[in-house]
């Protein structure tokens, strides 16, 4: 029974060897070190921006204290608003305003009309007529503290990195 057409005579299929993973191809390293340098850049970005921010969520927080403290407490309002103003533009630009510039310095930087549309009166009574003499209403309280708080998340310094 040595017929070659034999069905006795034939062997298994040999399948070829699986492709190994390792080493990867040329153009594989090539989109791993993209998406590592990719991933790092958008990291010290958020990471630059936060720092950019930090006193921005400090205001936040200090006008969070004034939201909940009592009423004496509203009258450190315009100060928190332009000691944040500082810490986002030079100091010339910014420490000799008041009044009527002022307020549209705030509106201007954030694009908003709040303050020129009579929040700023409130805050100029706050700001230079005492403890004593400025008398709020809730109301009032709360258009003060609403607009100073839109300011202190919406506006933009000149460069607009903020």
């Amino acid at each position: 029974m040595n017929d070659t057409a034999s069905l006795q005579n034939l062997n298994d299929i040999v399948a070829p060897a699986a492709v190994p993973w390792w080493p990867l191809a040329p153009g594989v390293y090539m989109v791993l070190l993209i998406v590592a340098v990719t991933m790092l850049w958008f990291a010290i970005s958020a990471w630059r921006r936060r720092q950019r921010n930090r006193y921005r969520r400090q205001a936040l927080a200090a006008l969070a204290a004034i939201r909940a403290g009592s009423d004496e407490s509203l009258f450190s309002l315009p100060e928190l608003l332009k000691r944040t103003a500082l810490s986002a533009w030079p100091r010339n630009d910014v420490a000799s305003l008041s009044g009527t510039a002022w307020h549209r310095f705030l509106d201007e930087t954030a694009g908003m009309g709040l303050f020129c549309g009579g929040v700023g009166e409130l805050l100029d009574q706050l700001a230079y007529h005492g403890e004593r003499q400025a008398e709020f209403s809730k109301q009032d309280q709360n258009r003060l503290i609403e607009a100073a708080e839109t300011w202190m998340k919406r506006h933009r310094t000149a460069t607009g990195a903020d």
